[in-house]
């Protein structure tokens, strides 16, 4: 026969209890589930109604924290799976709740791409808003085939006005024009621009400065002194992906993502990652 021989408050979270059945652990439950069923200590019990009804009050619980968790945004589907495994639920009442969320149309990575998109894509280039849509859990596909809806024309337009606002500032407190071209391509960069789409773009506003020899020369030299940097970024993180990350194709593909959203030219990353997993 089956009896309660403890029930232990848990030290993190008072509001609920570990039972033990014949001196072992059987399972955690709420106290208010003790209080309503009145289990105690020195009771005889049937484990498998209990554990069946325990159950499915933390799956009810794992589905609260997951309606909690998209009361003020909406979030991706890895996101709420994050938050879920933060508050300790297991994998199956988090794949419930996911599925319950899914059936009601509470969470959409679709849907959740083209609103991100929508937003980003007046102040971020392509190559940024997909690396942080990736880091949220978003299928890679998906976000190809939406990207794929901005047209290059659009993008231009958005480069073109974000690039002259920019320009008036720097122009304000410098007159060389090498420096100003290097500080807004460095600053487009950054904002996941490519490299092709931001010598057009200040080809225009600039000019053709870039057929001047010296501006030549001092752009090797920019270049040279970015691809160390590059090096020593890239060798850094492609020491720590390895330590928890044996797959070289995941290894490939992790980098590539690190080293785009930095700013770095697709060129550059492909020759360094070459270099370095060779």
């Amino acid at each position: 026969m089956n009896k309660i021989t403890k029930i232990e408050v848990q030290k993190k979270r008072k509001d609920r209890v570990n039972i033990y059945v014949n001196n072992e652990y059987r399972f955690s439950c709420s106290s208010e589930l003790v209080f309503l069923h009145s289990l105690k200590s020195g009771m005889s019990i049937d484990v498998d109604y209990i554990e069946k009804i325990v159950e499915e009050e933390n799956y009810i619980k794992c589905k609260n924290d997951a309606l909690k968790a998209i009361e003020k945004s909406y979030k991706t589907e890895r996101e709420i799976s994050v938050k879920l495994l933060q508050k300790d639920h297991s994998e199956k009442n988090i794949n419930r709740a996911i599925k319950f969320l899914k059936q009601y149309n509470f969470i959409d990575d679709c849907k959740y791409a083209d609103l991100y998109i929508k937003e980003k894509i007046k102040k971020q280039g392509k190559k940024k808003i997909k690396y942080e849509l990736l880091k949220k859990g978003i299928e890679e596909n998906i976000i190809d085939d939406k990207l794929n809806n901005v047209s290059y024309e659009y993008e231009v337009s958005i480069i073109n006005e974000l690039a002259r606002k920019k320009y008036n500032i720097f122009m304000k407190s410098e007159n060389n024009s090498f420096k100003i071209y290097s500080k807004l391509f460095n600053y487009l960069s950054r904002l996941g621009y490519s490299s092709n789409i931001i010598k057009d773009t200040l080809k225009k506003i600039i000019g053709d400065i870039t057929e001047d020899n010296n501006f030549i020369g001092n752009m090797k030299i920019t270049h040279e002194k970015n691809y160390e940097e590059l090096h020593r970024i890239a060798e850094k993180k492609y020491n720590l992906v390895i330590k928890n990350e044996s797959n070289s194709m995941k290894v490939y593909a992790k980098l590539w993502r690190f080293l785009i959203s930095k700013g770095y030219s697709s060129e550059d990353v492909k020759q360094e990652l070459k270099n370095l997993m060779e």
